[in-house]
């Protein structure tokens, strides 16, 4: 099995020493380059083509939010994985809507860090579980909302879009998506846009608060 090759992005080097330290004994990683700033992420992303963006929230040149957006649009298969502070949890829905697979903090330990980098390799979402009450939090007002108490036979989803929302709740990408159904990735995405626009949602973080909170996907 190949390595899963990763892209440090930190305006401070002993940062990024840090993050080697705690990688540099798990042979299932390998370091393909470091970025001091948003300028050289961007070029390294598209030059190297890592598996994982390990990318400090806080740069030095552009917020880590605002690059995400960048990486998204410019490298659509970039996994971007996210490092902030206790004080950066303010920040949480922007940085899952900005496109980040994961979100967890720069003191986390050698073994949550491994495990948050397998899981965003694979497109899978990955929230370290201290932040997730900040996250539950403004779920729960987003779930206040009118829209969201609508029965699912009243949004006039079709048996496919019902599939798609179960493996978006789940954490499935849209590549993943596209494999199990065996359809096209662009056809995965008309489909999540259909979706978005019947249950008169934002993004695929509030489908997957509806899913579950509908009983649509196993807990």
């Amino acid at each position: 099995m190949m390595p899963i090759s990763i892209l440090i992005v930190d305006g401070k080097a002993a940062a990024r020493q840090g993050i080697k330290r705690k990688l540099r004994l798990a042979d299932e990683f390998v370091i393909v380059g470091e970025a001091d700033s948003a300028a050289d992420a961007i070029e390294k992303v598209l030059s190297l083509k890592p598996n994982v963006v390990l990318m400090d929230l806080n740069l030095p040149d552009k917020s880590g939010i605002e690059l995400t957006k960048e990486l998204i649009e410019n490298a659509p298969e970039a996994n971007v994985l996210l490092l902030a502070t206790n004080d950066d949890q303010r920040h949480i829905s922007k940085i899952i809507k900005a496109g980040a697979l994961g979100y967890i903090l720069k003191d986390v330990n050698s073994n949550t860090l491994q495990e948050a980098i397998k899981a965003v390799a694979q497109g899978y979402a990955y929230i370290q579980p201290c932040l997730l009450t900040k996250l539950i939090t403004e779920f729960r007002e987003i779930l206040s909302d009118e829209k969201m108490i609508k029965a699912p036979s009243d949004l006039g989803l079709t048996q496919r879009e019902m599939e798609i929302v179960s493996y978006i709740a789940c954490g499935q990408s849209n590549k993943d998506i596209a494999r199990k159904l065996f359809i096209s990735e662009k056809t995965v995405k008309n489909h999540v846009s259909s979706i978005l626009k019947k249950m008169e949602l934002g993004d695929r973080t509030q489908v997957a608060v509806y899913a579950y909170k509908k009983g649509l996907v196993a807990r």
